[in-house]
């Protein structure tokens, strides 16, 4: 088991806290309002401070990406196709609150 910023990952489970399921609710709110299919999409859950080498006071957040998905038998990147734009979300690990967002490629 180990513990991280958005809660307890665990062989076969993962625990989010609080912070992290309002992040993550009001992430996929604004992320509703583009009017993007969310089945063509998949979810990633990062924390930034755990994933970086030599982490600085400013790499303390969530990050939540939805990430557009490939079309069936074609290659490319995530948002070169017509499934949809992926949107990167930085989220506060203590409240939730949305600190950033940014199309990505």
């Amino acid at each position: 088991m180990s513990t991280s910023n958005f809660g307890t990952i665990d062989r076969c489970s993962v625990t989010l806290n609080t912070a992290t399921l309002l992040g993550l609710k009001t992430a996929y709110e604004d992320f509703a309002a583009t009017g993007q299919d969310l089945r063509s999409f998949e979810i990633c859950i990062t924390d930034k401070r755990a994933s970086t080498v030599d982490p600085g006071p400013d790499d303390d957040v969530i990050t939540i990406t939805f990430v557009a998905k490939l079309i069936p038998g074609m290659r490319g990147l995530g948002n070169a196709n017509r499934l949809g734009k992926s949107i990167h979300y930085v989220i506060a690990p203590e409240t939730g609150e949305i600190l950033g967002i940014v199309g990505t490629k």
